[in-house]
């Protein structure tokens, strides 16, 4: 049996394992409910590891595997504050949100504003920057997944894009957010196993770290040093975006509503932080090994710096490691990829049109639909932007963190928070991450090569938030800040303990006082 096949049905294993999830979750959906957060029923360990490998993407693996190759160690570097990030988003966000989502029906981001500000503005923008987001961070998915398919499957880069991104949306599809979460928790475990595995393969092949590490500073100092080849601004605004957009994740934030019990938060933190950091090692690894034996000569550098993880596997590990590796690469880039085509679908069918006072009926049927929808839009994208993929990667992280960070991660601690604040800076952090994003992809604006725009944007859309809300802010701000959370902060009234199987019908109009 040639290399080839075996990695062909190693990755068509996998893939039928998916689908087959796929299928017994689409047997226990019996509502939006069950489809978007999953019944609200997830423990802390199988939500602590989806919670990660949800983030842990192609963006995060494939993208920075090829960005530590060419950039040294310090690509990697300010990725280790994402740890950081996931503990204080556990602390900051998971309780608070549990008990929201207690007293009201809430089962999204944008839900969260509609019942934190009352303002139709707010609950639209949010609505139309989750699909925004959705589509942007899917588009660095969907090229990660067309360079692994085509690998493991022999088939030109377009077609093996579609099949990829085809596949995810099919199991997505069919069972919502509860197929995403249990395919993120296998996606996770393979994650986490094959990380450690490959690290140690890639120190093996270049001699060891002591060795690995001469050849490189033999070669450039900088490689080895803690802010690489980049500049230190470029470093530095890397880990400011990571940090900030981590705590303001909405595949993060979304799965707190899912949690059965505030009590389940107590070791989630710590898995999914060590799960994350554990399969960092996968790009440090492969990308310093890499750039150990081009310097030696011992093979030549990949024309595009995305193909760096699937170039290394196939000179240095057997076709079994190599084939199981892939799937690896493709656990990480199917796991992000299906909860935001489910957060994308949502925000489409259920909050836009609930916010436009648009009644949606069938609406399994019409968020399966939806699903679809993302991933063809992102498929367009991600073939026509020609960026590697951890600045595709860039751009959705930007887009979600500049929306959520002030009205959602703020605003639900801040009482002077305003629906007004939380508009102009969900359309002020979208206006200037399109606009970067077009202007620069046309080359219409060419920047330096130190400027990064993904901070400036998350710290521009936090500024204009707070600024506002301190300009704008009312008595009547305070109360519905007051009402948002129940008045036990400790027990579950009754009602809703009886109620937890049902599913009722959430009045969304709007008034000039509030939402009614």
């Amino acid at each position: 049996m040639d290399s080839q096949t075996i990695i062909l049905l190693v990755a068509i294993l996998y893939l039928l394992v998916m689908v087959g999830i796929g299928i017994w979750a689409n047997t226990k959906m019996k509502s939006s409910k069950d489809f978007l957060v999953a019944g609200q029923s997830l423990g802390f360990f199988v939500m602590a590891i989806a919670s990660f490998s949800s983030i842990q993407s192609g963006w995060g693996m494939v993208g920075s595997t090829g960005t530590v190759s060419a950039w040294g160690v310090g690509a990697v570097i300010s990725a280790t504050v994402v740890p950081i990030g996931f503990a204080l988003a556990w602390f900051l966000l998971g309780s608070r949100l549990r008990r929201i989502s207690q007293k009201h029906e809430v089962y999204s981001i944008p839900d969260i504003m509609r019942v934190r500000y009352q303002s139709r503005g707010a609950h639209i923008w949010m609505s139309i920057a989750m699909i925004l987001g959705a589509i942007g961070y899917m588009t660095a998915q969907i090229v990660a997944a067309g360079v692994i398919t085509s690998l493991l499957l022999g088939v030109p880069f377009m077609t093996a894009t579609w099949i990829g991104g085809l596949i995810v949306a099919a199991y997505t599809m069919a069972g919502g957010m509860l197929a995403a979460v249990w395919t993120d928790l296998i996606q996770g475990l393979i994650m986490i196993g094959m990380s450690l595995l490959i690290f140690i393969l890639a120190l093996v092949s270049g001699g060891g770290w002591t060795n690995v590490m001469s050849t490189l500073s033999g070669e450039s100092l900088r490689f080895v040093a803690l802010d690489g080849v980049q500049p230190v601004v470029w470093i530095v605004a890397n880990a400011i975006m990571l940090f900030l957009g981590m705590v303001a994740q909405p595949q993060l934030i979304h799965k707190f509503l899912m949690l059965k019990s505030t009590k389940e938060l107590k070791w989630g933190a710590t898995v999914a932080a060590i799960g994350y950091a554990t399969t960092t090692l996968f790009s440090l690894g492969v990308g310093i090994g890499m750039r150990s034996a081009i310097i030696e000569g011992k093979v030549a550098a990949p024309d595009n710096l995305d193909d760096t993880a699937t170039s290394f596997l196939s000179h240095f590990t057997n076709p079994v490691i190599a084939g199981l590796a892939l799937v690896a690469l493709l656990a990480a880039i199917m796991s992000s990829a299906s909860s935001f085509i489910t957060i994308g679908a949502a925000a489409l069918t259920r909050d836009l049109m609930s916010a436009l006072r648009i009644t949606v009926r069938r609406d399994l049927l019409w968020n399966r639909l939806a699903s679809l929808v993302i991933v063809l839009a992102a498929l367009v994208i991600g073939l026509y932007l020609d960026q590697i993929i951890y600045l595709l990667g860039s751009i959705g992280w930007a887009a979600f963190a500049a929306a959520i960070f002030g009205p959602v991660v703020l605003g639900i601690y801040w009482r002077r928070g305003t629906g007004i604040a939380a508009m102009v800076s969900i359309i002020a952090g979208l206006v200037l991450n399109v606009g970067m994003t077009l202007l620069t992809s046309q080359e219409l604006v060419v920047p330096p090569k130190q400027f990064f725009a993904a901070p400036l944007i998350i710290i521009a859309g936090i500024v204009i938030f707070v600024v506002l809300s301190y300009l704008t802010n009312s008595a009547k701000d305070r109360e519905m800040f007051d009402d948002l959370y129940p008045s036990d902060l400790d027990v579950v009234p009754a009602a809703i303990e009886v109620d937890a199987g049902a599913e009722p019908e959430p009045n969304y109009s709007y008034s000039e006082e509030g939402v009614r």
